[in-house]
């Protein structure tokens, strides 16, 4: 039996993709540099699953001397996990001029999305709407599906923020299908989660039999983000699910159910550290 976790199974079939890919495009002086920032993006993308910031900016220099665009956008990307906003406001701006005058149109949607959610995590959604509009009309007009998918998750999560719930449901019914259908498991999970959390804002109108419908239906969509964020072992979003389902239990009056997660969530916000970014202005 393996006994890996989700995690290591993952970047251990990543590695095998790697392994595969080096058969037939060996790693010798013409391509060493692109295997050398493939292992660099892994590892990056490892620390920051297991929320090891100090060890993603060590990595982050490696990833500069190789792709110098790449690098600053991981910079940044560190830099916000770390609250250090103004730094990484500074980087993307700087980072978004040089990405249109190259017409770097991947990274241009990439670093809109990155700057919207600076500004709502600073309580400002407002300033970021029209970044997200430009990120939606050039993943469209380039036909980068994934990109545009992200962007309205992006949009749905503003408008939750604003405080129009029904209309974020509404533009999510447009992403969720690709995302499901194609998506990496971590965004299939934050999709899902997004939706359970508009399914509760909505429900603060309702009348109490079509509002505890709605919890009981926003609680099975937990339970599906929670399943997805498992295969990856990302615990500090199991933990944010797990907190977010105490409260809606304690709310229908299941206190078993919400002792059980309160006492999972305890577990989990032991044993990781806690980083002060409100649960609503986290995507």
């Amino acid at each position: 039996m393996d006994k890996r976790s989700p995690v290591q199974g993952c970047f251990a079939a990543a590695s095998e993709v790697l392994k595969h890919l080096k058969e037939r495009f060996p790693p010798n002086s013409q391509h060493a540099q692109l295997w050398m920032l493939c292992d660099q993006k892994i590892q990056f993308d490892r620390a920051m699953n297991d929320g090891k910031y100090h060890l993603a900016d060590s990595l982050v220099t490696g990833i500069t001397a190789l792709n110098g665009i790449e690098g600053v956008y991981r910079k940044a990307v560190v830099l916000q996990a770390q609250n250090q906003m103004s730094e990484a406001h500074k980087l993307l701006q700087k980072l978004l001029v040089y990405c249109q005058k190259l017409k770097n149109t991947e990274m241009v949607i990439s670093v809109l999305l990155s700057v919207a959610e600076l500004y709502w995590r600073s309580s400002s959604p407002t300033i970021a709407l029209p970044m997200l509009l430009q990120a939606l009309a050039l993943s469209k007009e380039y036909r980068l599906q994934y990109l545009a998918s992200e962007t309205v998750l992006n949009l749905a999560f503003a408008q939750l923020i604003l405080g129009i719930p029904e209309q974020a449901l509404s533009l999510l019914h447009m992403a969720i299908e690709p995302i499901l259908a194609d998506g990496a498991i971590l965004d299939k999970g934050r999709a899902m989660f997004l939706v359970a959390k508009c399914q509760v804002a909505s429900a603060a109108s309702y009348d109490q039999p079509k509002k505890a419908e709605a919890l009981e239906a926003a609680i099975e969509n937990l339970n599906e983000a929670k399943n997805y964020f498992a295969k990856v072992d990302c615990k500090e979003r199991i933990r944010d699910v797990l907190y977010f389902q105490a409260r809606l239990y304690h709310t229908l009056g299941k206190t078993q159910e919400r002792n059980r997660c309160a006492m999972l969530f305890r577990q989990l916000h032991q044993e990781l550290p806690a980083h002060g970014v409100p649960l609503i202005n986290h995507l």
